[in-house]
């Protein structure tokens, strides 16, 4: 058995976390979990692999309303305008919603780069690519799957090879799992988590890029987080950091919950 410890939501892709008690779950995966995404002028998406400032962009809901804070800046209620356009994730081509051109102006002007916010609505479709669900499963604007599952242990055990702290919010999970009997890296055989509410099915390791070698507060690279993952936490040459997940019979994720793990 494990223990749901953290949860996060992402209003914007690819920008700074924030941490709940709890979630609900719709069609796409937690509610304003990345349903905005910033894209550049031709509509490629954005994030702190090019950027890494982006982390420094916080946002959260007042009711159904996004804020966005800027460094050094007053927050900013996000209005969307009716102007639509083709945006692109990971290859995948969306029919979005964009924001209102003073909403565009700001982040631009804070990133030193032209940029647009996209907002998933009604009318945006984006598929979970069928190898890995069955069905219409869809996704918003996350890199390829509802939710993002890790093991503080695993995290942890990164701690200590390091000898200080590491940053969860470097690895932009959803949902934190711990647990006496989860021992790190277990999740590389996790299969299927049950919970009294219904399942997440475990569906994909979670291959990583360079963010989670940025501290998130200086955002300097650190050169011994990337020797470390190189060295424990690879499977078949690439460096993996968690399970990619998609939930059934699932409304809701709240910390505390228990979980069977099944592997």
């Amino acid at each position: 058995m494990a223990t749901i410890e953290r949860l996060f939501i992402y209003p914007i892709k690819s920008c700074a976390p924030v941490e709940v008690e709890h979630f609900e779950l719709d069609a796409l995966g937690p509610v304003g979990d990345r349903r905005y995404m910033l894209v550049n002028e031709q509509g490629k998406f954005l994030s702190q692999r090019q950027l890494p400032q982006m982390a420094r962009i916080q946002a959260h809901y007042q009711g159904e309303a996004l804020v966005i804070t800027l460094p050094g800046q007053a927050p900013m209620e996000v209005s969307l305008s009716e102007e639509r356009a083709d945006v692109e994730v990971w290859g995948d081509v969306v029919s979005a919603r964009l924001a209102a051109q003073a909403v565009h102006d700001r982040l631009s002007e804070f990133l030193g780069r032209a940029c647009r916010l996209a907002y998933m609505d009604e009318h945006s479709e984006r598929l979970v690519t069928a190898k890995y669900s069955s069905g219409d499963r869809q996704v918003g604007f996350a890199d390829g799957f509802p939710l993002l599952v890790v093991n503080q242990n695993s995290l942890d055990f990164l701690s200590e090879l390091l000898q200080r702290t590491v940053d969860m919010r470097r690895f932009r999970p959803n949902v934190v799992l711990s647990g006496e009997d989860i021992p790190h890296l277990d999740e590389y055989q996790w299969r299927t988590l049950n919970l009294s509410n219904g399942h997440l099915d475990v569906v994909k390791l979670c291959a990583r890029c360079v963010i989670p070698t940025r501290d998130m507060d200086s955002l300097e690279r650190q050169g011994d987080v990337l020797d470390a993952l190189k060295e424990h936490y690879r499977v078949d040459g690439k460096i993996i950091f968690g399970q990619n997940a998609i939930h059934q019979q699932l409304d809701s994720l709240a910390v505390g919950q228990s979980v069977d793990v099944v592997r």
